[in-house]
């Protein structure tokens, strides 16, 4: 294994142990309706926007235009999530959080930094500042990659 190859996993795996901790401690948002993962992708896509397109979500999300309007269909009848018409093309919908699901989504956010702050309170401001600026360039997929088994980070199919 080459030194990047090594370093890239060793990242991987640190921040594996901080998301298993926080797991572990089984507090996430909408845990009663027992949402999987693509659904639980959709709400936290759309908290970030104020409304976007099925054609918008599926391309984020890394899955099609159908499976975003089920994971819709199913979120809308559970009152997390509204549609409405667009206001750039009256034929199409937009999806937005309700009010109910923003205000969960935006409660667990706040516990989960201060779960997981204190693992970084060796790094100063600046290093903060720009692990996070390194980790925005990374790229993430809804779907983790088939040629890789998802027991690396603990997790199994």
């Amino acid at each position: 294994m080459d030194a990047r190859s090594a370093s890239l996993a060793r990242v991987i795996e640190r921040i594996a142990v901080v998301t298993r901790d926080v797991a572990a401690r089984g507090a996430y948002p909408f845990k009663q309706l027992g949402l999987g993962r693509a659904a639980m992708n959709l709400l936290f896509a759309l908290s970030r926007s104020d409304a976007a397109r099925v054609s918008d979500l599926a391309e984020r999300l890394g899955v099609s235009s159908g499976a975003v309007t089920q994971m819709v269909d199913t979120l809308r009848e559970a009152g997390l999530v509204e549609t409405s018409v667009s206001p750039d093309d009256k034929r199409g919908r937009v999806i937005s959080l309700s009010s109910v699901a923003h205000d969960e989504i935006r409660a667990f956010e706040r516990q989960y930094v201060e779960a997981v702050a204190p693992a970084f309170d060796a790094l100063s401001t600046a290093e903060v500042v720009e692990l996070d600026r390194i980790l925005s360039a990374v790229r993430v997929t809804s779907e983790p990659s088939r040629a890789v088994p998802r027991t690396i980070v603990g997790v199994r199919s």
